[in-house]
């Protein structure tokens, strides 16, 4: 829960003079931004309206979700409800979307109520950790503008929480309780808001107070089912008497290395706070204080089963069946006592992040001035310990594509060649530990100072500010790497009463029935509470591990940015052509404080850079009716490195039994920023309140894309396959997006309320490597898709959306012998609903789920050819569907 301290104080400030808030419907008074008005949001229709109106109204190229667009959808955060804005895509794990890319990339800057907020050393606040119930509105900006924050190619994401003159005079209140299943993890969980707001009139003025406070709990799994890159197989196991000829003479035999599958499940909860209070002493300024919090808590652990086909060499091994007409190993049969592992992975995360903020507005004869102060205060904590057990059956037989669907299967066998007695906890050794933990800090001071001078001319204003930030981000990590037992004896499981535990049931039976779906694995809650133990049985020290050198780093950054641009109005005829352009010059000083380590010596290491940029913006708008509009922008941008990308410092990590190669990770404080000059060309059809017809153009001129490559170094003598991030040369992303948007109001009674929102995203993007060949862009989807169908009547709300993205390539350069050496994701898709009904004007129920289809993820190896998604299975996910019942109160 929150630090109860820190929330008391904000409450305390909000609620000072009287009761407060929350109903959802906005007034006119407050728009800072957009002097668009906002209507009662109550139903989907009318959000669509004031979406359609803040998009219609934009000086910039701009995308948006109101109040209960996100609200009445079944989603639980921004992250989520952004996944059916056009060009939007994103990636999901742990039970929950996560990732949000606009037009495939993840260079984003995400801002808060117009201000900069992070999450610890990143760049960006998570998205996942705002809950949509907080939420007014979320502006995806695709062009920028002079006066926005740098730092972005791919755009901006806005998120603006509720405030107190958002809404009419007096107190109200709202909130809102729901259930959701979770059909893989089986369980419920809560998931409830309450948003309190007052405002009243005095003496001194207007008052406006504002608390609203979310808490989400819940549960997850998803099961995995994976192979690793296939290898070249030894002769002794090609040319064995007991293998199968090959299909193909003259060519190497091909077959991975390590088989397996995982569950990963787990809870989190998430608690979050908006506090808020304004005043307005008069018509001509306004003050107010901002306070925002959220506590993010999440236990989880990945029971393995790796059963490896090659642990000690391919030993007696001989292949069964080629894939046909292939080289590539169908089955294969370990005779001779092969080692097979299973593991627990278990994970503690928590992180807390608070900004608070101080500003005013003042009202001047031809001038308006803003001003805004905010300290940003983020920490995160993480605990792994991960212990392997291994055991050695007689036979086991390896097949690599079950029923041909991608899916590793296993055989285990005794001598008599009957099922193996794998829950005698006599036979598991204790075989490997990995022990990490972590510690990140960011926290950040930010002062804008932004001005509006009203002009008599066909320039009819110019805006002009300042931004000065510093930020600053602290990490230390410490990782054991995999250590075997060195105690000089074997260490069985039986030893330690209580580790033993089983996985849950039923692996991978939706998908098809498999030899193995449960296995015996370690306890988490043992293992972690007991390392010390365990560290000791296995002949380490008791303690925690040391922190390692090479992934400390402690960065200071300084940001000073001015801006000027001019806004324009011009008419030509019956058409009206108004705008803006201006230009913003960054410059930005930062410190990096890490280490150097040569031949295991540590080092501390300084390093200071100093960088100018300027960045144009432009954006035309030509209304050529009431009703259809063009648009033009062309902006310059750049997204700087992560800070861990910049450190320069790299790790290496022996071989282990789960991974037969050395591997290791590192920063390039080389790195420059990327740069993109950007192109939009839009046009827009607004045809009646809720319907429109859009399109648009955008090209991306990208120089410097950062990715992490990984490459083969060889130190004393041990071969490690290690992943930096680089620059890569230029490149380029070229795309369309199409949008329609109605309600069928001429359609007879009932049907009437039906209305449809489809919209499709078509990208091709490349840049060079760094090796100067042109390879596709990681993450990017060539075409996305949401079709959304709407019905709202007589108290009746309800929309059926569905989500689909092409496949995507997710990472270059794997190890293996397979053609292309790259991750390519196949296509997904979702399919959400939502029905809400008004049983009166205080009280709605609602019935939502996600993941109707229970989609299956895929990924695989290569990329060269259509027919490597069936040679070269990797992955296999099958992901939570959930289901919720709920109601929401207005008073």
């Amino acid at each position: 829960m929150f630090d109860r301290t820190r929330l008391a104080a904000a409450i305390v400030l909000a609620l000072s003079s009287q009761a407060v808030y929350a109903q959802e419907s906005q007034n006119s008074t407050s728009s800072d931004e957009d002097n668009v008005e906002v209507i009662d949001v109550r139903g989907v229709r009318a959000s669509l309206v004031s979406a359609k109106n803040i998009k219609m109204n934009s000086a910039t190229i701009v995308d948006a979700i109101v109040a209960e667009d996100i609200g009445k959808l079944p989603d639980n955060s921004v992250a989520a409800a952004l996944q059916r804005v056009t060009g939007i895509q994103v990636e999901r794990t742990n039970g929950e979307v996560n990732t949000v890319l606009i037009r495939g990339l993840p260079d984003v800057v995400t801002t808060m109520n117009n201000r900069n907020i992070f999450t610890t050393t990143g760049r960006s606040i998570a998205l996942a950790d705002i809950p949509a119930d907080l939420v007014y509105k979320v502006d995806v900006k695709k062009s920028q503008s002079a006066s926005d924050f740098e730092g972005g190619i791919a755009g901006s994401i806005d998120v603006q929480l509720r405030k107190p003159f958002d809404f009419d005079e007096g107190f109200s209140a709202a909130g809102g309780l729901r259930y959701e299943y979770s059909d893989e993890a089986e369980e419920w969980n809560p998931i409830g808001s309450v948003t309190l707001n007052n405002n009243w009139n005095s003496d001194a003025g207007r008052f406006g107070a504002l608390v609203s406070v979310s808490h989400q709990d819940r549960d997850f799994m998803d099961q995995v089912n994976f192979v690793t890159a296939p290898f070249t197989l030894p002769d002794a196991v090609v040319n064995n008497p007991n293998s199968v000829p090959l299909n193909v003479e003259g060519e190497a035999a091909l077959a991975p290395n390590v088989i397996g599958g995982y569950f990963r499940y787990g809870d989190r909860v998430r608690d979050s706070a908006n506090v808020t209070f304004q005043w307005e002493p008069n018509s001509n300024s306004m003050y107010y204080f901002d306070f925002f919090a959220v506590q993010y808590e999440q236990n989880s652990q990945l029971n393995f089963w790796v059963p490896l086909p090659d642990w000690g060499g391919w030993g007696q091994g001989y292949v069964t069946e080629y894939k046909e007409g292939t080289n590539v190993a169908q089955s294969v049969v370990r005779p001779d006592a092969p080692g097979t592992i299973t593991s627990n992975q278990s994970f503690y995360n928590a992180s807390d992040t608070y900004q608070y903020a101080i500003g005013g507005k003042w009202l001047f004869d031809n001038m308006t001035v803003k001003s805004d102060l905010a300290f940003t205060d983020s920490s995160a904590d993480y605990r792994g310990f991960i212990l392997d057990l291994g055991f050695f059956a007689d036979t086991i037989n390896y097949d690599y594509s079950k029923n041909g669907a991608g899916i590793s299967d296993v055989e285990i066998l005794d001598a008599d060649g009957n099922p193996y007695d794998m829950t005698d906890e006599s036979q598991y050794l204790l075989f490997t530990n990995f022990d990490q933990l972590s510690r990140q800090e960011g926290d950040a001071v930010d002062w804008t100072i932004d001005a509006n001078y009203g002009l008599d001319s066909w320039i009819t204003s110019v805006d002009f500010g300042v931004r000065l930030s510093k930020r600053t981000a602290f990490n230390q990590e410490a990782d054991s790497g995999g250590r075997g037992n060195i105690s000089g004896r074997d260490v069985f499981l039986s030893e330690f009463p209580g580790m033993a535990d089983y996985t849950p049931t039923g692996y991978m039976s939706d998908v098809t029935q498999l030899n193995n779906t449960q296995w015996l694995t370690p306890n988490a809650d043992y293992i972690l509470a007991n390392r010390a133990e365990i560290r000791t049985a296995m002949g380490y020290s008791p303690d925690d591990p040391d922190f390692l050198p090479a992934r400390y780093y402690d960065n200071t950054e300084k940001n000073y940015a001015a801006y000027a641009q001019a806004n324009f109005t011009q008419e030509f005829g019956d058409m009206v052509l108004d705008g803006q352009f201006g230009v913003r010059y960054v410059t930005l000083k930062t410190e990096l404080n890490g280490n150097s380590i040569t031949d295991g010596v540590v080092s501390p290491i300084t390093v200071s850079t100093s960088n100018n940029q300027l960045l144009p913006a432009v954006n035309l708008r030509l209304e050529v009716t009431d009703e259809v509009y063009l648009r033009a922008a062309y902006g310059e941008t750049i997204s700087r490195p992560a800070f861990a990308q910049l450190n320069p410092s790299v790790s290496y990590f022996l071989p282990s039994e789960t991974a037969t190669l050395g591997y290791g990770d590192g920063g390039n404080p080389e790195l420059k920023a990327v740069e993109s000059k950007n192109f939009d060309l839009s046009a827009e059809w607004y045809f009646n309140d809720a319907g429109s017809l859009t399109a648009s153009y955008f090209y991306r001129d990208i120089d410097g894309y950062v990715k992490s490559v990984a490459n083969r170094e060889t130190v004393n003598g041990e071969e490690f396959s290690i992943t930096r991030p680089v620059n890569s040369g230029a490149g380029s992303m070229t795309g369309t997006e199409l949008a329609y948007t109605q309600f069928f109001d001429n359609l007879p009674g009932l049907l009437s309320g039906l209305g449809m929102q489809i919209n499709a995203t078509f990208i091709d993007a490349e840049a060079e490597n760094a090796a100067g060949v042109m390879e596709p862009l990681p993450n990017v989807s060539d075409e996305s898709y949401n079709a959304v169908l709407m019905y709202e009547k007589d108290g009746v709300s309800a929309r059926l959306a569905y989500n689909w993205r092409s496949e995507w390539f997710g990472s270059f350069n794997e190890a293996g012998d397979q053609p292309g050496k790259s991750v390519v994701h196949k296509p997904i898709k979702s399919l959400d609903f939502s029905i809400n009904y008004d049983v009166n004007e205080h009280w709605t129920i609602s019935l939502d789920g996600t993941n109707l289809t229970d989609d299956v993820a895929n990924d695989y190896f290569g990329g060269d050819s259509s027919a490597d998604a069936t040679l070269y299975p990797r992955d296999t996910y099958i992901r939570d569907r959930t289901f919720s019942i709920g109601v929401r109160a207005r008073l």
